[in-house]
């Protein structure tokens, strides 16, 4: 079964704190949830039957311009802040800051759709105390898509071992709580680095 992978960084590394099972009650349920919530029901071109509902998320089988919809409420005035930090937790490459977590921690465990991150809460919480090197949090939405975190590196060409992504040197994460605080936020497209696809 798929997991939603969370990851806690250090100074010099990375290392997994836990896994929420099922994946689909991760990303794909905050999507799902505020796509019922903030935008107009949905019907692709190719559907027939106007009873059924129909998703942004399976843009597979449409444009890939319908689920961006979804993604661009992360920037909409629409929702709310806690919906905001919960919709930019679900994109590629991003990190949290330990000074920030308590945001992150309210925004979890307010949200209202059926998910597993009052899960993902609890899960960081119990690192904080455990792991008190760690400065960043991170996730892995789906493990079917691989590691994000721990062997992007490369590989030890003496050892042979993954490398974990640095925090320090690598450039591809971004901070979530930094990137809506600024205050240029709402001037901007979402960026396609912020998002899974």
């Amino acid at each position: 079964m798929s997991y939603t992978e969370l990851y806690g960084f250090t100074k010099t590394g990375v290392e997994s704190i836990g896994e929420t099972r099922n994946a689909w009650r991760g990303a794909m349920a905050v999507w799902t949830f505020l796509e019922k919530k903030y935008l107009p029901k949905y019907r692709p071109s190719w559907a027939r039957d106007d009873k059924m509902d129909y998703s942004r998320t399976c843009s597979g089988i449409g444009s890939k311009d319908d689920i961006k919809e979804i993604w661009d409420l992360f920037r909409s005035k629409k929702i709310s802040d806690s919906e905001r930090i919960v919709m930019g937790s679900t994109y590629d490459n991003v990190l949290v800051k330990v000074e920030d977590i308590e945001k992150v921690l309210k925004a979890f465990r307010e949200f209202e759709g059926e998910t597993s991150l009052k899960e993902q809460a609890d899960i960081i919480e119990e690192a904080l105390k455990e792991l008190p090197d760690i400065i960043a949090i991170g996730w892995n939405q789906t493990s079917v898509n691989g590691d994000t975190w721990t062997n992007t590196g490369g590989h030890d060409e003496v050892s042979g071992e993954s490398v974990p992504y640095n925090l320090e040197t690598g450039a591809k994460h971004w901070f979530l709580i930094e990137t809506i605080e600024r205050e240029d936020f709402f001037d901007h497209p979402v960026n396609k680095d912020e998002i899974s696809e």
